[in-house]
Order: C-alpha cells, then structure tokens, then sequence
C-alpha cells in the first residue's frame, strides 16, 4: 500500500507543478496581450481580464494541488516549515525557496486584485508588474528543482513557456499601444533579451547536465544543531525497505525511488533517486542520481550521487556524499542491495571515509 501511495503523491506532485506553470504561462501571456493591445476587431472577444483573472485562479489552485502533494509525499518528507519558509528544505534549498516565494508574490498579486476598489488602479498596476518577477522565480525553480527538467518534454516545456512570454514582453517593450504616454522602451527590452540568454546558458550548463540532481541538492545554512553528524567515521548495517519505479510514455526513461531503514547499526535511513533508461538486454544504464543519509529523525546528515553502480546480480552502489552541516564532512557508502519482485528490498551499507569502492561498473 505504500508503494501505490508513494506512486499516487510523487505522480500528482508532477503533474500539478507542471499543469500549475502551463496555467501561469497563459495567465501571463493573457496579462501581455491585454496591457500590449493585441486584440483585432475581427478576433472573438476572447482575451479579456474574466479569462486573465479566471486562468490566474486555476494556477494557484494547481499550485495548491503540487504543495500539497509534495507535502503528502511519503518518502520526500518535507515538513510543513520546510514548505512554507525559504531556505529552510533538505532538499534544493536555494531553488526550493525560489518556488516558495514565488507563491507567496502569486498571493500577494490575487490579493491586490481583489482590493484594487480599497488600493486604486495605480497600486494595482504597479503590483501587477510582480507576476514577471513570479513567472521567473517559477521558472528557475521548475528548472532546478523538478526531476523531469532532462526529459525532452520537460524541456520542450520550459522552452515553449520562456519564448512565449519573452516574445511577448519584447513586443510590450518595444511596440507603443497607443495609449496615452505610451512609449517604447529599448533598454528593458534588450535587458530582456540579456536575462533570457543568460538563463539559457545556465540552464544548459547547469540543470540539464548529468550530476546536477547531486550539486543541487546540498543543506541550507540555516541547518539547525538537531542535524549534526550522528554517524560514526566508519560503520556498516543492515537495509530493509521499499522500491518504487515509474516510466515515461515520452522517451522510456525509468525513474526508481528507494527507501531504506538501516538496522543493527547506526539508527537512520537511506533515500535513493535513480532515473536512467532500459536497454533492449533488460539492463539499467544510470543517467542521474540522489543519495541521502537520514538520522532516525527524518533529518537528511549527508547528500550527493552515485559514482558507481552495477546491477548484474545484485543491486551493488557506491555513493560520495557530503555533510549537510560541514562540506569539508566526506563520506562513502557502499549498499548491496536485493530487490524482489514485489518491490521489497534488502541488504547492507558499509560507509565510511575509507570505504571500499570496488564496486563493478560505473555511471
């Protein structure tokens, strides 16, 4: 049952951040098109404020479904003040707290809208202008954050969304309306385009590479005393728990999650991400990883990657991970792993600073 569970949330999860970004893309768009007068006499009445205001409406509450989905999750584990307080996730803290402040300017723009009879139709607008600072902190934080960022799809639709709506903030920028005092403005149009490449090349050299699940995935400063190092320089232990698999209709990548309770040694847990492809031999060839060590508390000591992995008989890996607390902190871990059919796994950890890295294979 938790493996169905697990499945449902991660999948919701998903499907909520992206169905809640398409919606804020076209609320956006909307929103341009509207303040650039792009309407024709000819054109039905179709883009109007209702529609801007209803689409709005249906992002956050998509944007609702995704937290709270994430929150659900029963192997991510995020507390509620790790939803709510930038900074304050295990998991991609700096792009995390992009996404939560990005909701929180999304409330605050709902919520001048409906006060614009108290605030005035200035305040409004220059409120309004926030939703392309929403839009990129979104942006940024789908890119960073999602795990389908490598997926051809996954990017088609990021690359759809950012030449959408900077086709048409150039063309606000650049095209008077008509309007009184309306004027063009070159400088924040080439600005644009400035952002917009630079936001490209990051996102090539950064996120869509391999190891980026890795980098990404490091402790925030704000790491409280409650998470210091329980785990001895060297120690080994039995691993019992659960895997959950899913594929991609689109290109047949495999995503694997596995969730492990370490016992008869260190108390603590062991969370690994695993996204490859299946080769016509039936074998596994790794593409990106995630490893974390967790205290029995729940709260992640070590993160990092695979830099070995060898599925011939047995699931044997080999991880480098680093403190969340002190990154001069090193460890290796080795799991020897036995999965059944049913998705029931077994086997052991050894880890350590000197931990043998004879592992078969490599990623």
């Amino acid at each position: 049952m938790l493996s169905i569970w697990e499945t449902v949330t991660w999948n919701v999860a998903r499907a909520g951040g992206f169905t809640a970004f398409f919606l804020l893309t076209l609320a956006v768009a909307l929103g341009l098109a509207l303040s650039s007068h792009l309407q024709s006499n000819r054109w039905l009445r179709l883009i109007n404020n209702e529609l801007h205001n209803f689409v709005t409406l249906l992002a956050l509450i998509f944007t609702g479904v995704h937290v709270l989905a994430v929150w659900l999750d029963p192997f991510t584990k995020f507390g509620w003040n790790e939803m709510l307080i930038p900074l304050a996730s295990h998991y991609r803290p700096v792009w995390m707290a992009l996404g939560i402040v990005g909701l929180y300017i999304g409330l605050a723009i709902g919520l001048s809208t409906l006060l614009r009879p108290l605030i005035g139709y200035v305040w409004w607008r220059r409120l309004h202008v926030l939703t392309l600072l929403l839009y990129a902190a979104v942006v940024v934080h789908g890119i960073a954050s999602g795990t389908d960022t490598r997926t051809w799809w996954g990017s088609a639709i990021y690359a759809f969304s950012v030449l959408l709506i900077g086709g048409l903030l150039l063309t606000r920028l650049v095209r008077p309306t008509g309007a009184p005092q309306s004027r063009s403005h070159p400088v924040l149009a080439l600005a644009t385009v400035i952002l917009v490449a630079a936001g490209t090349f990051w996102a090539v050299l950064g996120p869509l590479q391999p190891g980026w699940a890795a980098s990404a995935a490091t402790q925030s400063s704000t790491t409280t005393a409650a998470t210091q190092t329980v785990f001895p320089q060297s120690f080994t232990g039995n691993l019992q728990g659960q895997m959950t698999q899913s594929s991609s209709r689109f290109n047949g990548d495999v995503s694997i999650r596995l969730n492990m309770a370490i016992s008869n040694g260190p108390a603590g847990n062991v969370q690994v991400w695993l996204r490859g492809q299946v080769a016509n031999d039936n074998t596994l060839s790794i593409t990106s990883s995630s490893v974390v060590l967790l205290n029995n508390a729940g709260q992640p000591l070590y993160t990092g990657s695979l830099t070995q992995f060898d599925a011939s008989d047995q699931w044997n890996m080999t991880a480098a991970l680093t403190s969340t607390t002190d990154n001069s902190s090193q460890l290796q871990v080795q799991l020897k792993l036995q999965v059944s059919n049913s998705g029931q796994v077994s086997g052991t950890i050894t880890g350590g600073s000197g931990a043998d890295s004879s592992t078969n294979g490599s990623l």
